[in-house]
């Protein structure tokens, strides 16, 4: 069993459902997904940003999670990436990143929007107290704490447990025919919000097989369309005749 934790908000439901549809589309193994909320208070980032360190205490400290963000779609086999972190390390992420974020290319770091963890070796990922030194960007750090985008890109970790992996598994806003993962990081600019985005076409054809898979009801592109949280141009996949 794979456990696949997908951080999101209601602003992203239709593109979390869509990511939802392309992940069991692309396998056989057998997954669990939780959609997962964050319920901390917000300190920078997305509303979602604390999720992904949650993954081990969802999992129970047992097996391999794999956090995702809303914003992705997946193209290759999640047992594939699933199997690629192996001892000594516990964590494998991307951090040779291609793509582009706001039009310009992505430094390397520690990306941590695809993760997959050994949850029985990140027993010290306790909820209930892993936040508790984490400080908003603008706040100098005291004794002990870490500021919010360190902490997101596991300057707290020790490094020798993080392996690097496939940059496919996250390519940012881009694809190409080898691409396992399309990551649209840049929230102003994805294709469910900007219709003339270059890949809107491209999502908009899983958002359909979505909607055909029952992933997605008409009302739920209504709502999401009403709110603001996906474009007017979508409304169409509402008007369709049945």
């Amino acid at each position: 069993m794979i456990t696949i934790v997908i951080g999101t908000d209601p602003s992203q439901y239709v593109a979390q459902r869509v990511l939802e549809y392309t992940i069991r589309k692309h396998t056989s193994a057998e997954i669990k997904i939780i959609a997962g909320q964050q319920t901390q208070k917000r300190l920078g980032g997305t509303r979602f940003g604390f999720v992904r360190f949650l993954v081990p205490s969802l999992c129970e400290y047992q097996g391999t999670g794999i956090y995702m963000d809303a914003d992705q779609l997946v193209l290759g086999d999640v047992a594939e990436l699933a199997a690629t972190v192996q001892p000594p390390h516990a964590i494998g992420i991307v951090r040779n990143i291609e793509g582009t974020f706001g039009g310009k290319p992505v430094e390397p770091r520690n990306e941590t929007s695809v993760m997959v963890l050994d949850c029985a070796r990140l027993t010290d990922w306790d909820p209930d107290t892993i936040f508790d030194q984490v400080v908003p960007n603008d706040q100098q750090p005291g004794p002990g704490q870490i500021r919010y985008k360190d902490f997101i890109r596991l300057g707290w970790v020790d490094q020798d447990l993080i392996q690097s992996i496939d940059p496919r598994w996250n390519h940012y806003n881009m694809v190409r025919e080898d691409t396992r993962l399309i990551h649209f990081s840049h929230v102003r600019e994805q294709p469910w919000k900007r219709p003339e985005h270059p890949m809107t076409a491209l999502w908009e054809e899983w958002l359909q097989a979505a909607m055909g898979a029952g992933y997605i009801s008409r009302t739920d592109i209504f709502k999401a369309v009403s709110r603001g949280r996906i474009h007017r141009h979508f409304l169409r996949h509402v008007l369709k005749v049945a």
